[in-house]
């Protein structure tokens, strides 16, 4: 992969993570000053905008790594050995087509939902996007390892 694709990713899926997790807290942690208002926070829209226009360029940067990454990891015949990598790429769709599907959804059944669905979903994700490259600097033998410590052979 290249420098600038990585760059692209990590600032895509950093900016759709952070606006996504400001947004979460916005709506369901902190009280609105005024009580008249709808919204749980006055930041609220524009916290939902700024993640709304920053996932284009992590769904974008999805591509990408798909293309240059995880196709060929998958293709070239490896034994999977980075879940994380198997995972995200297992929970790409649904969490791709879940945002979007949400901005269209009118229901208020499902419309929370699909919502609660797409924050499980991107939570998991960031998790696993932040611990992927963590896996991929373990010795492939690191199972193997980390069983002998345990048992106390050298």
């Amino acid at each position: 992969m290249k420098r600038w694709e990585a760059w692209v990713s990590h600032i895509g899926w950093g900016l759709v993570a952070l606006s996504g997790i400001a947004y979460g807290v916005l709506k369901y942690f902190l009280a609105n000053p005024d009580p008249d208002s709808r919204l749980a926070h006055p930041w609220q829209p524009a916290v939902l905008a700024a993640h709304v226009l920053a996932a284009p360029v992590a769904v974008f940067a999805l591509g990408l790594l798909f293309r240059r990454h995880a196709l060929v990891r998958l293709s070239s015949g490896e034994p999977e050995r980075r879940p994380t990598g198997v995972g995200m790429t297992l929970l790409a769709i649904p969490l791709a087509l879940s945002g979007y599907v949400l901005q269209t959804l009118t229901g208020d059944s499902a419309r929370r939902w699909t919502g609660w669905t797409h924050a499980a979903l991107g939570l998991v994700f960031a998790a696993g996007y932040a611990l992927h490259p963590l896996a991929s600097r373990l010795p492939d033998d690191a199972s193997e390892a980390a069983a002998e410590a345990e048992d106390g052979v050298p």
